[in-house]
């Protein structure tokens, strides 16, 4: 299903939703979908904060609570998650705020930071701050792009079909080449 799509269904809970479990598509569209009028981009923003926070606590709850058996289960995993579990215990509050923007990983980096020694109060509070920039910036995109879009080709009946097809193919694009990356990878392991 596509952005505009989950928007125009369900608006709000599509922006929680998407945000809570990766988000930018959505967030971007999301600002787009504000910018012309069919969302408020505060209500997008304070939702969208709540989705990734709330997402993201839950992952750390997770590994947390049971990132230990799972690494168990998973002895391939161990030896990757502990390189990550030792960044973040040497970096702590920037590595949990870097990871924000790292596409693809954000829900791996909240579980590696739940099984890391960082505490709980230190880990909620920059999640919490990442969490606000990061959801300022990519709605300030979507919004400022609509914008843009406008701009460009004037006031076209339904030029929301323009920002949004560029936004998809944008998103599968950065997709695309996240998952070239990680092969050529996994191939020179």
């Amino acid at each position: 299903m596509s952005p505009e799509f989950l928007l125009e269904k369900f608006g709000y809970l599509a922006v929680f939703v998407g945000t809570f479990l990766e988000g930018e598509a959505i967030l971007i569209a999301a600002g787009f979908f504000a910018e012309r009028g069919y969302l408020n981009i505060v209500w997008v923003g304070i939702v969208a904060f709540l989705g990734s926070y709330v997402g993201h606590v839950f992952w750390f709850w997770l590994g947390r609570a049971h990132g230990v058996r799972i690494l168990d289960r998973f002895p391939k995993m161990r030896q990757s998650f502990g390189k990550g579990i030792r960044l973040f215990e040497r970096y702590g509050p920037a590595a949990i705020i870097i990871t924000q923007w790292l596409y693809g990983l954000r829900i791996t980096c909240a579980v590696i930071v739940g099984i890391s020694k960082i505490s709980v109060a230190k880990f909620l509070f920059y999640e919490a701050v990442s969490c606000a920039i990061w959801t300022a910036v990519i709605t300030a995109l979507g919004y400022y792009f609509g914008r843009a879009i406008e701009g460009v080709l004037g006031r076209v009946e339904h030029i929301e079909k323009y920002g949004l097809a560029a936004i998809v193919v944008i998103a599968l694009s950065v997709w695309l080449y996240h998952r070239a990356k990680e092969r050529r990878e996994t191939t020179r392991a």
